[in-house]
C-alpha cells in the first residue's frame, strides 16, 4: 500500500485511455468519476440520444468483481441505450491481491475501485451487497452457513426494488455446475429475489425507506457448459460506427480493469456473441423471443393515465430526439441543438404533467432524461463545467478554496446563474468576491502555490461569458470539527462475521462508496444555432493536479482525519521465553494544513510496562510524519494481546481519544480511496523458537512474506530480477518463493536451472502455491503436476494428519503437532499438486467433508546436498494473521537444510 505521505506527495499519473485505436482521442479520466465517466463532445452526445428514448433496464446478478459479463454489459448499455447495473454480492475481500499487498478489506476497496473503472468504459453502473468474501467455498450450503441467507438476499432485493430492472440476468444457474459456492448461492438468490421483490409482504421495513415492490418481467440465466439451454444469442461483436470499435472490444478494456486479479484482456475484433436462457417471464412469449419482447419500453406506455395531450408531447419529444440523431456531425456536434432544444421543451411540458401526479415509474424515467437531455446539450454545444477544490485532502476545522469554471469553447454565448454549492448542513460556504482575496494560509497549504491572475465573478451575481471565454466563481468552504472522513460506508461499523453492517442512512445502500460530500449545480442559459436552451449540470468537486511526468490528473475530495498512527508492525512475535523490552514504534501523519502539537500514550495489557508513558510530538507546517517509539516490557503470560496507542493535541488536559490509522488506497488505473483502520499492535506470545538462517526472498503476488520471516529474527534479503549469478545466490542457506512467484517473476522462469543447482550445492528452497502455470515448464527438480481444477481444502478448521510425526520438518526447532493446526484462518491451502515422483516425501494429509485425502500441501525431497520444499498450504494468510502453529510450521521449514534431513532419514 502506498504510505499516506507519498499519496499527498505523488500522483501517480494523469489520464488512463481506452486502449483501443480507433477510441485514442477519448480519453477517461484517471480517477473515474463513480457510476460511469463521460466521454467529450459528439461521443458523448451520441451515446445520450440512445439512452433518451426507450425504457429498458437491465440488472446482472453474480457474486464476485469478474463474474460479469462486460461484453453484454457494453452492448446493452453502449449500443443499445439500455439502463444496465451489476450486482456483486461481495467485493472480492478473499481473493489474491497481484498487485499490492492488501488483502481483506483492503483488497475489497481495490476491487470495488476496479469495477467503478471497468462501469466507466463499458456504460454500466454498480452495486453491492454486504455479504463479505470469506474465501473459496465449495457449496451453497458451506456459504450460508458464513452468509445469513435472507440478509444478503434482502440486499438484491433492495437493488431490484430501487433499480427497477425489467430484466434480470444472472451469471450463475445455483448448481454444482457454477463450482464454487458463492456462484452457486448467487445463482440460488437471483431467483429467489426474481419472486421476492415484487412481493410486499418480504422485507417489508425496506418500503419505510423508500423503496417499493418491483416485480422483473424476466429472468435468464448464462447456461455455462450447456449449448442446448441456449434460448437466444446477442451479438457483441458488432462495430460501432459511433465509437469505431466493437462493443466486445470496449468490454476487454473494461475487463482489462481487473489488474489486481491478472485479467488483463486481448481486445479482439471479430463476431462475438453472448448466450442466454429463459429461466422464467411474466410477459409470455417464446424463450426464444428477443431479449426485451413482450414488454414495453416506451415512455408512452407509461403515460397511458395522462392522457391524449402526454401522448402527444411523448411522440413530439421522441421525433425530436431521432431528428437529433440523424443531424449528429462529429465535426459539428452543436448541429444538434435546435432538435435539443425543442426535445427539452416538449419533456418540460411532460414534466409539469407528471408533477401533478403521485410520484411513479414515469417520474423516475421523465426526471432521469431531464439531466441526461441536459448533459447532451452542453456536450454538443462545447461548454464545459468543473468544479475544482484546491486541495485533495482536507481535515475537519479547515477551510479549502472551490471554484466553480464555466467555459464555452466553442460558438455559445451563456448567461450563467450563480453556482449552487452543495455541501452537508453544517459545512459553511463562503462566497468570494474579485475584492475578497483570502490569505493563502486561511485555505491550505496547496493554496499557496496558485496563481491569482484570473478574476472571480461575484458569487452572487450571473455572468456571461461569449465563445471562448470563461466564468470563474471561488468559494471558502469551511469542515466542521467533527466532519466525517470519506471512508467506506461499509466499514463504518464493526462487520458481523462475514456480513458489513449498513449504517442508518438507506440512500447509501449497496452503492460503492458515498457521493462526494461537495458538489455544484451550474445553470446555464445559452445561446447557439439560433436557439436558446436552458440546461443544468451537477458535478462533484475535484482536485486538479499536475505530475511532472504524466502531466494533468484529477481526484476525488478525501475528508481524513488530522493526525493518522500508524504501527511500525501490525503483528510483533514475542516468544514465551523472551522477557527482554522491546521498541514498539507508530508512525504519525499529518493531514492538517498548519503544525500540531500533543502526546502519544499506549494503552497496555495488565502487567505490562512502557517507557515512557507518553511521548509528545510536534509536527510543523509542510512536516508530514513523526515518530513516537515506546520501549515496552512484556508479562510473563503467553497469549494475544492489544498495545493500543492513544492521542491527545492542544492543552494538557485536552481530554484523549482512540487514534486512528487513515491509508490512501491508490493505484493508478482506479480513484483513491481513504481507509480508517485499527492503529493497535497485536503481541502474539507463545511458545517459538528459529535458526539463524539468511534467506532470499523471491517477491510473488500480493505477498508480505519478508516482514514473516524478520518477525522470527531472521535476515531477510529480497531477490531482484539480476540476481541470480552464483555468487549472489551463495549468499543464502534458504531461498523463499513467494505466492504464484512463478506467474508473476518472468526473471524466476529464466533463472530457475541456476535456483536448482543452487539447492544442488545445498541450499534449501520453499516453493509456495502456483497456478497452473507450474505445469507449463520443468521447475520442480522431479515431475509434479496440479490438476485442474486443482485440489484444495478450504475449511479452514480441517482435520489434518501428520504422516510422519519424526519428520524433521516436524521435530526442529519447534516440535509440531496437532495443536499447531488450530486456529488457522479461512482455509488450509489451495492449489494443490495432485500428482508427483515417488522421491517427494508427503508430509500431511487433509480434506473438505466428504472428498478424498489430500496429500499434497507439503512435499519435501532432498536434491544433491540441498532440500526442496514445495507447500501449498496458505501461509500468505496465517502469517499476517498471526496464526501461532502456522509460524511454528513457517520457521521448522526455513530452519530446515538437506544435511538435516538427511541426517534425520537415514536411520
Amino acid at each position: 500500500m502506498p504510505s499516506v505521505e507519498n499519496a499527498r506527495m505523488i500522483r501517480v499519473g494523469s489520464v488512463i485511455c481506452i486502449a483501443l485505436a480507433a477510441l485514442a482521442s477519448l480519453p477517461v479520466p484517471r480517477a473515474v468519476q463513480a457510476q460511469g465517466s463521460r466521454l467529450p463532445g459528439a461521443v458523448e452526445t451520441g451515446l445520450i440520444l440512445r439512452q433518451i428514448d426507450g425504457v429498458k433496464r437491465v440488472l446482472m446478478v453474480a457474486a464476485h468483481p469478474d463474474d460479469e459479463d462486460t461484453a453484454l454489459l457494453a452492448t446493452l448499455a453502449r449500443g443499445w441505450g439500455a439502463e444496465v447495473a451489476y450486482f456483486s454480492f461481495t467485493r472480492g475481500e478473499g481473493g489474491q491481491n497481484l498487485i499490492g499487498t492488501e488483502l481483506g478489506e483492503g483488497l475489497g476497496v481495490i476491487r470495488s475501485g476496479e469495477l467503478l473503472a471497468a462501469r466507466s468504459i463499458d456504460g454500466a453502473q454498480q452495486f453491492f451487497g454486504r455479504a463479505f468474501d470469506f474465501g473459496y467455498s465449495k457449496s451453497a450450503e458451506e456459504t450460508f452457513a458464513k452468509w445469513p441467507r435472507e440478509v444478503v438476499l434482502a440486499d438484491l432485493v433492495w437493488t431490484i426494488r430501487r433499480f427497477r430492472p425489467h430484466v434480470l440476468l444472472t451469471m450463475w444457474s445455483g448448481n454444482e455446475r457454477d463450482g464454487h459456492g458463492h456462484h452457486q448461492a448467487a445463482g440460488l438468490l437471483a431467483r429467489e429475489a426474481f419472486e421476492a421483490a415484487g412481493d410486499p409482504a418480504r422485507f417489508p421495513e425496506q418500503l419505510e425507506h423508500g423503496a417499493d415492490p418491483w416485480a422483473a418481467s424476466k429472468l435468464y440465466r448464462r447456461p455455462l457448459f450447456e449449448p442446448g439451454a441456449v434460448s437466444i444469442e446477442v451479438e457483441t461483436g458488432t462495430l460501432d460506427p459511433l465509437l469505431g470499435v466493437t462493443h466486445h472490444q470496449l468490454a476487454m478494456a473494461s475487463r482489462s480493469q481487473h489488474r489486481s486479479q491478472d485479467f488483463g484482456s486481448v481486445q479482439q475484433p471479430g463476431p462475438r456473441t453472448a448466450r442466454l436462457a429463459l429461466v422464467d417471464s411474466r410477459v409470455g412469449g417464446a424463450a426464444t423471443d428477443p431479449l426485451m419482447a413482450g414488454i414495453d419500453t416506451t415512455l408512452a406506455g407509461l403515460a397511458m393515465d395522462l392522457g391524449a395531450s402526454a401522448q402527444e408531447e411523448i411522440r413530439l419529444y421522441r421525433d425530436a430526439v431521432r431528428r437529433a440523431a440523424g443531424a449528429l456531425v462529429v465535426t459539428s456536434p452543436e448541429s444538434v441543438l435546435p432538435y435539443l432544444a425543442e426535445a427539452r421543451q416538449r419533456l418540460g411540458r411532460l414534466r409539469a404533467m407528471v408533477a401533478q401526479e403521485p410520484p411513479g415509474e414515469l417520474a423516475r424515467e421523465v426526471g432521469r432524461r431531464a439531466q441526461l437531455l441536459d448533459r447532451a446539450i452542453l456536450a454538443s454545444a462545447g461548454v464545459r463545467v468543473e468544479l475544482r477544490v484546491r486541495d485533495d485532502i482536507v481535515v475537519p476545522g479547515q477551510t479549502v478554496e472551490v471554484e466553480a469554471r464555466v467555459w464555452s469553447g466553442r460558438d455559445a454565448s451563456v448567461q450563467l446563474d450563480p453556482p449552487a454549492i452543495e455541501a452537508p448542513a453544517d459545512w459553511i460556504v463562503k462566497g468570494l468576491g474579485p475584492g475578497d482575496e483570502r490569505q493563502p494560509d486561511d485555505l491550505g497549504a496547496a493554496a499557496r502555490f496558485i496563481r491569482r491572475d484570473e478574476a472571480a465573478s461575484d458569487p452572487s451575481a450571473t455572468a456571461r461569458i461569449e465563445p471562448g471565454q470563461l466564468a470563474l466563481w471561488r468559494y471558502a468552504v469551511t469542515l466542521p470539527e467533527d466532519a466525517r472522513p470519506t471512508s467506506p460506508y461499509y466499514t463504518e461499523r464493526p462487520r458481523h462475521g462475514d456480513v458489513y453492517e449498513w449504517p442508518d442512512d438507506a440512500a447509501a445502500w449497496t452503492l460503492p462508496f458515498r457521493a462526494s460530500p461537495l458538489r455544484g449545480r451550474v445553470a446555464v442559459h445559452l445561446s447557439a444555432s439560433g436557439e436558446q436552451i436552458s440546461a443544468e449540470v451537477e458535478e462533484p468537486a475535484r482536485y486538479r493536479g499536475v505530475d511532472g511526468v504524466t502531466g494533468e490528473y484529477w481526484r476525488p475530495l478525501v475528508v481524513a482525519p488530522r493526525i493518522s498512527v500508524e504501527p511500525s508492525a501490525e503483528l510483533a512475535l514475542w516468544p514465551s521465553d523472551d522477557f527482554d523490552p522491546r521498541e514498539i514504534a507508530f508512525r504519525l501523519v499529518n493531514f492538517g494544513p498548519d503544525s500540531i502539537s500533543g502526546t502519544v500514550e499506549l494503552e497496555l495489557p495488565a502487567g505490562w510496562r512502557s517507557t515512557p508513558e507518553l511521548v509528545p510530538f510536534h509536527l510543523s507546517v509542510g512536516e508530514a510524519a513523526g515518530t513516537a517509539t515506546f520501549r515496552v516490557e512484556p508479562a510473563s503470560n503467553d497469549g494475544e494481546f492489544v498495545l493500543r496507542p492513544y492521542v491527545r493535541t492542544g492543552k494538557d488536559d485536552a481530554p484523549r481519544e482512540a487514534a486512528v490509522r487513515a491509508d490512501i488506497i491508490e493505484y493508478p488505473h482506479i480513484e483513491p480511496r481513504l481507509a480508517i483502520s485499527d492503529p493497535a499492535t497485536r503481541i502474539a506470545r507463545f511458545p517459538l523458537q528459529a535458526a539463524q538462517r539468511r534467506i532470499g526472498y523471491v517477491m510473488g503476488s500480493g505477498d508480505g512474506g519478508p516482514e514473516a520471516i524478520r518477525q522470527l529474527g531472521m535476515e531477510v534479503e529480497p531477490i531482484e530480477p539480476g540476481g541470480w549469478d552464483r555468487g549472489q545466490l551463495d549468499r543464502f542457506d534458504t531461498i523463499v518463493l513467494g505466492v504464484r512467484a512463478y506467474e508473476v517473476r518472468r526473471d524466476l522462469v529464466a533463472a530457475n536451472p541456476e535456483l536448482l543447482e543452487w539447492v544442488k550445492r545445498g541450499g534449501t528452497v520453499i516453493v509456495q502455491y502456483n497456478r497452473y502455470e507450474f505445469n507449463q515448464g520443468s521447475y520442480a527438480p522431479y515431475p509434479m503436476r496440479i490438476a485442474r481444477p486443482a485440489p484444495r481444502v478450504t475449511r479452514e478448521d480441517a482435520e489434518v494428519e501428520m504422516l510422519d510425526e519424526a519428520a524433521p520438518l516436524f521435530a526442529w526447532p519447534n516440535r509440531i503437532g496437532s495443536a499447531d493446526f488450530e486456529g488457522w484462518v479461512q482455509e488450509r491451502g489451495l492449489y494443490f499438486p495432485a500428482e508427483w515422483d515417488q522421491r517427494y516425501h508427503a508430509l500431511l494429509e487433509m480434506s473438505d467433508p466428504g472428498e478424498d485425502p489430500q496429500r499434497g500441501s507439503l512435499l519435501a525431497a532432498p536434491y544433491g546436498q540441498g532440500l526442496y520444499i514445495h507447500t501449498s498450504l496458505s501461509f500468505f494468510r496465517q502469517l499476517p494473521a498471526g496464526v501461532p502453529g502456522a509460524f511454528r510450521l513457517w520457521a521448522n521449514l526455513l530452519s530446515a537444510g538437506g544435511g538435516s534431513w538427511r541426517r534425520a532419514t537415514s536411520g
